[in-house]
């Protein structure tokens, strides 16, 4: 499933807030896969480049190793549960 289906799915993820999430979670990512998706991504915000790259995989059509894809989907997934976890507790 697509960012933007989890999104129009689930009121409490709202795309900014996940770039934000994102951002801050970035420096747990190993460096060799920022790098990757810098080097894929020229002059996109990295976060966004993050999001993109998980589409892709999600499409099939990324050219990152099944490892690479493993860590950015599971990193996504781990930023969008903290949002969600982050957005039910200050209800």
């Amino acid at each position: 499933m697509k960012i933007k289906d989890y999104i129009a799915e689930t009121p409490e993820i709202s795309e900014e807030k996940l770039l934000e999430i994102i951002n801050e979670n970035i420096p747990m990512m190993k460096k060799e896969a920022v790098n990757r998706i810098s080097q894929l991504h020229r002059g996109k915000d990295l976060a966004q480049a993050f999001l993109d790259e998980y589409d892709i995989i999600q499409d099939k059509k990324s050219y990152l190793t099944k490892s690479q894809r493993e860590q950015i989907t599971g990193f996504v997934g781990l930023c969008m549960i903290r949002m969600v976890k982050n957005g039910s507790e200050s209800v």
